[in-house]
């Protein structure tokens, strides 16, 4: 949290639903700095469509409020995806 102002970090990326979900982090710090990504790739590779589809919208519908958010994947995503 302290390198948020210490560095003057702008943005984060990368993040794993194991570890921090996006959601959480933009409720956290959102209002702090930009959040880049969060659909987590394992969920990608996991869901059925309608389950996908669902939980890409929760995750728009917590982030989207106030700006400095973009929607992406959590992480890199592989050729076997």
């Amino acid at each position: 949290e302290d390198l948020i102002e210490d560095v003057r970090i702008d943005a984060k990326h990368s993040f794993e639903d194991a570890v921090m979900p996006v959601t959480e982090f933009k409720r956290k710090y959102g209002d702090r700095i930009a959040v880049l990504g969060g659909v987590d790739v394992n969920k990608l590779c996991q869901l059925k469509e309608k389950g996908l589809r669902h939980y890409i919208t929760d995750i728009l519908d917590k982030c989207m409020p106030g700006g400095g958010y973009a929607l992406g994947s959590g992480n890199s995503i592989t050729n076997y995806v």
